[in-house]
């Protein structure tokens, strides 16, 4: 009886927290959606009043700035390795070169020159983002009824991951947002927080999976990529036995790789459950496998990427789920900043953090024929897309993030925006400038036309052979004009593509299938040379000359 009442009591606590949220910082941001711009110039103002007595602030004349257009004389765009000086200064120094808020801690991220970015964390930021969490956690809240009823799958990379020689720590912004969750919210999560911290990649994922399974009441799952949701869906069919035969003893027998700690801990928390096991052996015997349908009935919601590269696993995930799972979008997130808030959950559409910073975008087009008009957010328009530009309370001023976004809609007078592809998704043999968003829509409407079940695929340019090899993940078959029909679908995606086929300059694509399991070894491999996991996604469209992973010993042979 004791643990209903505890459900219960924590529940009229949760609805409470969220009333709070509601009448708070909900009820401020929706009223700033009705002038944006107003909002947005006032930002701009309290960062560069905040931050004129920096060495960066003084050199730029930050406290002679009256208008945006004379921020924007004042400033020229910047890279992270024209700031990179000002915030190792700072940090070393302890002087005000960049902010005037000294980082307690840094989000690390990789660089182009091959040195990872540590893109600065203040107390002030750090408040910020847990507003803006907290936003969305109502937004959430709000729109699917009962999604905190139960208990929480939460995945996340560690909030520090290390320290930098002068002591002070760097990790993660999927860490960060775990810490930003209400506090509510996270007493309702399933996996232990020392399980994100082992090395070991399949074990941790291991773990975590049983934790999970353990739980039959899971109301919502939340982790940036759902790549890390599909990874826990290929554990369970492929050893859902002895998963299941964990949970029936509360034991495992793979824990000695673990420290000390870290195994007493996991011991203590994980606690023998029979008749959740005699469950799943139940749902096994009578379906032949785990689906997250069946294991978790009560899932009301995944918040995980939608867009970009993420978009193409969708498809995949719905199959697990049952139709009535909201998958939500989680926004669009980076390492520099959060771009954006989704408020508007069951049409998964985000409006820009307009409280915490300031942006200005430009027409992709003009951006990449170097002609430039810079625009603010009152300024962009339905339907195009934009690169973003952002000066934030961290001390990255009018940064350029390389990050194509489009508006998708209007919330009030606030321009919704969701994230396409990163800028340099684009490959140029011989002029046709393939985007991989074009990839992503022709491989989309690929596998709904031949009814393809495929969760990974990457397509190379061989600029030696001037062809496009494309891999899918997919046991061999008859390809049935489906060549054909993917060159046409680039054609009608890319005029130069099309031009350069027609005129036979660019070689035709050249198609190769390989076995299952490729798709998370290349994650794997990617993870252990240097990228974090939980920002990890699929680039889908590479130069064959940049992608150091060998897929030629994962290729079906005849």
């Amino acid at each position: 009886m004791i643990f209903p009442l505890i459900n219960i009591a924590l529940n009229s606590l949760i609805q409470l927290r969220m009333f709070l949220i509601k009448h708070v910082s909900w009820s401020s941001l929706i009223k700033k959606t009705r002038n944006p711009q107003q909002a947005q110039n006032e930002l701009l103002k309290q960062i560069l009043s905040k931050n004129k007595d920096t060495v960066f602030g003084k050199e730029h004349g930050f406290e002679k700035i009256r208008s945006y257009e004379e921020f924007c004389s004042a400033i020229p765009i910047q890279s992270y390795e024209d700031l990179r000086g000002y915030i190792e200064k700072q940090e070393k120094e302890k002087k005000l070169y960049l902010t005037a808020e000294q980082p307690i801690m840094y989000a690390q991220t990789s660089g182009t020159t091959g040195k990872p970015k540590f893109i600065s964390i203040s107390k002030s930021s750090i408040s910020q983002y847990r507003k803006s969490q907290q936003v969305f956690a109502y937004a959430v809240y709000a729109s699917i009824s009962g999604v905190y009823n139960g208990k929480v799958l939460g995945v996340r990379s560690p909030a520090v991951e290390g320290y930098l020689d002068t002591g002070t720590p760097y990790g993660s912004m999927s860490g960060l947002i775990y810490k930003s969750m209400p506090g509510l919210v996270r007493s309702r999560f399933v996996v232990p927080t020392e399980i994100f911290e082992i090395e070991d990649y399949e074990l941790k994922y291991y773990l975590i999976t049983a934790f999970s399974l353990m739980e039959d009441n899971i109301t919502l799952m939340a982790t940036a990529n759902p790549s890390t949701i599909l990874k826990l869906g290929d554990i369970i069919g492929k050893q859902a036995d002895g998963l299941i035969h964990n949970i029936r003893t509360g034991t495992f027998t793979n824990l000695e790789k673990l420290g000390a700690d870290q195994k007493k801990s996991i011991v203590q928390s994980f606690k023998k459950n029979t008749k959740r096991a005699s469950e799943l052996e139940n749902i096994l015997s009578e379906k032949g496998n785990l689906t997250f349908a069946d294991i978790w009935p009560n899932l009301k919601a995944v918040c995980t990427w939608t867009g970009g590269s993420c978009s193409v696993l969708i498809p995949s995930l719905q199959k697990q789920l049952l139709p009535s799972t909201n998958i939500v979008e989680m926004g669009y997130l980076s390492s520099e900043f959060r771009g954006s808030i989704t408020v508007d959950v069951l049409n998964n559409r985000g409006i820009p953090t307009l409280e915490e910073n300031f942006f200005e975008f430009v027409k992709k087009e003009e951006w990449e024929n170097e002609t430039p008009t810079f625009l603010t957010l009152e300024q962009i328009e339905g339907g195009k897309q934009y690169y973003i530009f952002a000066t934030t309370q961290n001390g990255l001023y009018r940064y350029c993030i390389n990050d194509i976004i489009e508006v998708n809609g209007k919330y009030n007078k606030t321009p919704t925006i969701r994230f396409i592809q990163k800028g340099k998704g684009v490959t140029n043999i011989i002029g046709e400038k393939l985007y991989e968003n074009q990839l992503i829509q022709a491989m989309k409407a690929i596998k709904q036309e031949y009814g393809l079940d495929i969760s990974f695929f990457i397509m190379l340019a061989d600029q030696e052979y001037l062809q496009y090899y494309l891999y899918l993940e997919h046991e061999p078959m008859e390809e049935l004009g489906l060549l054909g029909s993917l060159e046409e679908k680039l054609s009608d995606l890319n005029i130069e593509y099309e031009n350069k086929r027609k005129s036979g300059r660019l070689q035709p694509l050249n198609l190769r299938f390989l076995k299952f399991g490729t798709g998370e070894a290349y994650k794997k491999h990617c993870i252990e040379n240097g990228q974090r996991e939980g920002q990890f996604k699929v680039a889908h469209l590479q130069y064959k000359k940049d992608c150091i992973f060998d897929f030629h010993q994962y290729i079906y042979t005849e």
